[in-house]
């Protein structure tokens, strides 16, 4: 993992806030003398409409790409390396930013040259970062960078791909939406009171709950969009989430050994940003060696919390390591290192200050394959009845319910376990459980890790072909959890999970006080939408998804309105999607596909010329290599020449599809297209005997089959 510069280092982007503004006139006058001083390529005017435009507080993505440019400018020609102004500033001048956000940030520039001929020798440039790429001396980021990897037609290619046009304007729209949101002016408040919109309870205990949500948002979708991720479109997803109330998020999962990918970038982003980490939480697992990239993400950038992610049967089926034993091991280190950085020796937050105060140097739990673990056999209670201890014991195995009870008493006798770790999670990810599965999981959980002992439960459910997932928060709920881990959107993993958006809506159905107060959920259905045009790169939406799905609020008879007629359980509104006339045209989902012409329609081609019946889909960020070769050996007509054989090819194409991801350039690395052009240059440069780095698996999908190298 890269290291970044010293914190005493100059972020490069002094005044920024956390999220950007809605200009007013002397800003947008100050923005615009900045833009013209880009065009100039003049260093001195350049500093001086920068140093301008902070005076007025200009911000966001125009200030970075100014003074990434004026670094650039800045820079000094080697007279014996010949390296170009671009290149010196990356190699040595700098060091503000790290090399892989560099890179990402240059194939960013890089386009826009491409697109605004005249403004820069785009192709010169691109060759020479190829070349210096190449170099012995380069740094091994680089080296593994498109620049590295690619030949540089093939990276104008990608560039200039309908794909990756349509995503700079996602990006360009999603930066807008963002500082509507983030606007000191509201962009749309309800004329209703928090009172009006919440109906009456019937369960006390759903009344007065604090729902806990651990949002996903920026990580979950990766396992299923067929584009990746990238780290601005994490940080992105990141600034619309906390504008929804989010406080405790999942920023990144280190899952990838030592290997660079999108999760270390979105740390690289923030940090370069010089923005708070308040509330964020980094993923990981807390074996010995899983564990190491996490630890060492969470010194570098100062993430406050964590997140352990454990398998039970892996290390009880093969004793690599005991279980027991790792956690207590990382829950000590990590306590180490949270003192060291002046971090709460007890985080437990109380209800009154919990979604209002983000955590700070919190431990969550996740037992992965908890209800594997105990063979969780179907309850024999009825729906809607009461838990007791008979119901639990008959649906899981005796030795297995015992030999976790005893490493759960273990833990709890340990009292840096008993202060650090304030949450106890389970999932269960292949969809395979019902949703009264997780009655009985949460209240089994709650007899051991009870509320007097600071403990809070979150539940995750993926979506089966019983479709329960979302059932499966408020049943869990219902019987002794405190809310959910899960995403906004439901798109994730191999069918979807439970969304937190749906869990909100749920318990305010059901009458809990504090959803409306705790989270500002009013603009909650574009928000959402904006997420799925941020991982799906395009900007049509699903038909069906509740709150946001483009046909869920189209009356198409008066008799089905919520809002009007019936009264028994009527909302007065639609609370979710409230908008300030003058904002409301401005997000629309058909006005987003008018403004961008061509393009879009160009899009929908690529996806209708590349469409092939398939068993096995790609999602770049965490597919197994098996995945890969499965998916191109359906296409292997089309991607294999004579006497070629497929083995050859998948871990390659797989590692530059992570140098795509990395350089923030979009593809759907699950078409024939893009990986017949992948393979293509996986041929070519095997031609020229050169080898690809290795990208470490995905070791979090493992967990769900109880994968012996989880231990």
């Amino acid at each position: 993992m890269p290291t970044p510069a010293p914190a005493a280092a100059s972020s490069g982007y002094p005044g920024e806030p956390k999220v950007p503004k809605t200009l007013k006139a002397p800003e947008e006058a100050a923005k615009q003398a900045l833009k013209k001083a880009m065009e100039q390529k003049d260093a001195a005017v350049l500093k001086e409409a920068l140093s301008a435009a902070l005076d007025c507080q200009v911000s966001g993505k125009v200030v970075m790409e100014a003074v990434d440019l004026l670094s650039v400018l800045q820079a000094p020609v080697s007279p014996t390396s010949g390296r170009s102004p671009s290149q010196e500033a990356l190699m040595s001048n700098n060091h503000s930013v790290p090399v892989g956000l560099q890179i990402s940030r240059t194939c960013d520039r890089l386009f826009h040259a491409f697109c605004h001929p005249g403004e820069l020798d785009a192709d010169a440039c691109l060759a020479d970062w190829c070349r210096r790429a190449r170099e012995a001396t380069a740094p091994e980021v680089l080296q593994q960078s498109v620049f590295g990897l690619l030949y540089p037609d093939d990276i104008k290619k990608f560039l200039l791909s309908p794909d990756n046009k349509l995503w700079h304007d996602i990006m360009e729209k999603t930066e807008k939406f963002i500082q509507a949101i983030a606007a000191k002016e509201p962009a749309g408040s309800p004329p209703w009171s928090l009172q009006e919109m919440t109906p009456e309870a019937g369960n006390e205990r759903l009344k007065h709950l604090k729902p806990v949500i651990m949002d996903h948002t920026v990580r979950e979708p990766a396992t299923n969009t067929p584009f990746g991720h990238t780290g601005y479109m994490k940080y992105l997803t990141l600034q619309i989430v906390r504008e929804m109330g989010m406080r405790d998020i999942a920023i990144s999962g280190m899952y990838y050994k030592a290997s660079y990918t999108p999760e270390t970038q979105i740390l690289e982003e923030l940090w370069a940003r010089g923005e708070s980490m308040e509330g964020l939480i980094l993923m990981f697992g807390p074996g010995r060696e899983d564990r190491k990239a996490g630890i060492q993400a969470i010194k570098d950038f100062n993430v406050p919390n964590a997140f352990l992610d454990l398998t039970l049967k892996a290390s009880a089926r093969f004793a690599q390591e005991d279980f027991v034993t790792s956690v207590l091991d990382a829950v000590r280190e990590l306590d180490k290192i949270f003192l060291e950085q002046g971090l709460p020796e007890n985080p437990w937050r109380k209800d009154d200050d919990f979604n209002r105060t983000p955590g700070k140097g919190e431990i969550s739990l996740n037992l992965v394959d908890l209800m594997e673990f105990l063979k969780l056999k179907n309850s024999s209670r009825q729906p809607g009845t009461a838990i007791d201890d008979a119901c639990v014991q008959a649906a899981m195995d005796a030795e297995a319910a015992k030999q976790a009870a005893k490493a759960f008493q273990t833990w709890k006798n340990d009292p840096v376990f008993c202060r650090r770790v304030v949450a106890i999670l389970s999932e269960e990810g292949r969809g395979c459980a019902n949703y009264l599965d997780y009655g009985v999981i949460a209240h089994w959980l709650r007899q051991h890790f009870r509320v007097e002992d600071q403990f809070r439960i979150l539940v995750h459910a993926h979506a089966g072909d019983n479709n329960t997932q979302d059932a499966a928060s408020v049943e869990a709920v219902l019987h002794g959890a405190d809310g959910v881990w899960a995403a906004v959107i439901p798109q994730a993993a191999q069918g979807g999970h439970n969304s937190s958006l749906v869990f909100l809506d749920n318990m305010l159905q059901l009458g809990n006080q504090h959803v409306l107060d705790d989270f500002w959920l009013h603009q909650a259905a574009q928000s959402a939408r904006h997420c799925y045009y941020l991982n799906f790169n395009t900007y049509d939406i699903p038909e069906d998804c509740p709150i946001w799905g483009r046909r869920v609020n189209q009356l198409l008879h008066t008799a089905f309105s919520k809002v009007s007629g019936e009264e028994w359980r009527k909302r007065r509104g639609n609370y979710y999607d409230v908008w300030r006339p003058d904002l409301r045209a401005s997000f629309d989902n058909e006005e987003y596909k008018k403004l961008c012409g061509k393009l879009h329609k160009e899009v929908r081609q690529v996806r209708n010329d590349n469409c092939v019946t398939a068993n096995y889909r790609i999602s770049p960020l965490v597919s197994d290599v098996e995945t890969w070769r499965l998916r191109m050996d359906e296409l292997q007509a089309d991607l294999l020449e004579r006497r070629e054989r497929l083995g050859d090819f998948p871990h390659d194409v797989r590692c530059l599809g992570f140098a795509l991801m990395n350089a923030n350039i979009r593809a759907n690395l699950d078409e024939r297209d893009t990986l017949k052009q992948l393979v293509d240059i996986v041929r070519r440069k095997k031609l020229q005997r050169a080898t690809f780095p290795e990208v470490a698996a995905y070791e979090k999908a493992k967990q769900h089959q109880g994968d012996e190298r989880m231990a």
